[in-house]
């Protein structure tokens, strides 16, 4: 099934948008010939193909850069080397080039999908200046994938007092990547002294018995300090990706109602404000779930309203009759929203003034707003002439969860 059949089962609602969604993290791939491009990675990983540059050329890092980003993605591109920043800055001029990480990046939109940017710190640290490299790719990336990252250079155990000094702030974090070459030690004696996961990264760094890191690399792998796990030598950008994982699995999103719904605006600056609110009753009679207005200065210094209704894409044809017939706008914008929410429940309580509606907002299970219904608690102060803060208060001393 392709993608056009899935958005036309979804239309005649012959699937659901969970069914929909399920069918389509596994399309597309676009191919280039020399490379398969997965554009779909993003909804299931949470970030895009990532482009390793290495054996590649100039022209080929380029195509695919500019796929990626024609598909309106985040892009990527580790192991880069000037020609091939070059190459990709011709086509997207907003590309950066961290010449210490070795990577080519261009940010579009927030890269944590479905998540919030509140996925906890990451502490890089390394052994030595000559890790830094290393360690840079491993920043870049983790900061590219949406988390904060604090940096801790040349902190190894040839010098423990260094490592000593810092260890409050490193210890902040809630995973720690460690660079080094040479022997390898630093990880283990973070390990023992942490109680946070710890991604160790062995570097080639070394004189010659250090076998372009393997001795780095077993030194890690074979650590007695619990909590460690070991990338490939010189994989900066695994540990960061691995990193991200751990962080973003750990995050558990809060269990909402979701649905979709339209915003439909427009600025409107030749109305009378006398027809505003019969404007809006007969949008909310069209269907609308809200409408509201927001003074706005336009260009020339003209003043205006900013129109916004929000409503079920079902109900959209009504809302855009109602918006032409009751404005004087010649037209308007449309965005498709996702929404969260609370589950709603409503009761009704007894109060000294009254019966009155109260809504309730759950979390799961967990009871998380109460709200009087403002039509009920209006209407009993109105009626024993009262305050409508008392009517509203007496609702609340009421009420019984």
């Amino acid at each position: 099934m392709n993608i056009k059949e899935i958005l036309i089962n979804l239309k005649n609602k012959q699937i659901s948008v969970e069914e929909a969604y399920a069918q389509l993290k596994n399309l597309p791939y676009e191919d280039l010939g020399f490379a398969k491009i997965d554009h779909h990675r993003s909804m299931r990983k949470g970030f895009p193909e990532v482009i390793y540059c290495q054996g590649k050329t100039p022209g080929q890092i380029a195509k695919i850069a500019k796929k990626l980003a024609k598909k309106k993605q985040n892009v990527l591109a580790t192991r880069a080397d000037k020609k091939a920043f070059l190459a990709v800055k011709k086509s997207l001029k907003k590309a950066k080039y961290h010449e210490e990480a070795r990577i080519v990046s261009l940010k579009r939109k927030q890269s944590l999908e479905h998540r919030t940017q509140n996925t906890g710190i990451i502490s890089i640290v390394t052994a030595g200046t000559s890790d830094i490299a290393v360690a840079e790719e491993a920043s870049v990336t983790a900061e590219f994938l949406g988390h904060k990252v604090n940096k801790f250079y040349d902190v190894g155990v040839a010098g423990l007092h260094r490592l000593l000094k810092n260890i409050k702030e490193i210890a902040q974090a809630d995973v720690l990547i460690v660079v080094a070459g040479m022997e390898g030690a630093l990880p283990s004696v973070i390990g023992g002294i942490i109680d946070k996961p710890i991604i160790a990264v062995p570097t080639s760094v070394g004189y010659g018995s250090n076998f372009k890191g393997l001795s780095a690399l077993l030194t890690m792998m074979n650590s007695c300090a619990p909590g460690v796990s070991v990338v490939n030598i010189d994989n900066g950008f695994g540990a960061a990706v691995m990193a991200h994982t751990i962080l973003t699995t750990n995050y558990q999103r809060p269990n909402t109602n979701k649905d979709i719904i339209l915003q439909i605006e427009t600025n409107i600056d030749d109305m009378s404000p006398k027809l505003y609110s019969q404007a809006i009753k007969k949008i909310m009679k069209a269907g609308a779930l809200d409408v509201y207005i927001t003074p706005i200065l336009m260009k020339k210094n003209r003043q205006a309203i900013n129109l916004v209704v929000l409503c079920k894409p079902e109900d959209r044809d009504h809302i855009l009759e109602a918006i032409f017939d009751q404005t004087t706008t010649l037209g308007v914008r449309i965005q498709t929203i996702a929404r969260e929410k609370l589950a709603k429940k409503i009761v009704k309580v007894k109060t000294k003034y009254g019966k009155a509606r109260v809504k309730l907002g759950y979390l799961g299970n967990k009871l998380k707003t109460v709200a009087p219904e403002y039509e009920d608690y209006k209407r009993m102060a109105q009626k024993h002439s009262i305050p409508l803060k008392l009517s509203c208060d007496e609702i609340l001393r009421t009420f019984e969860p």
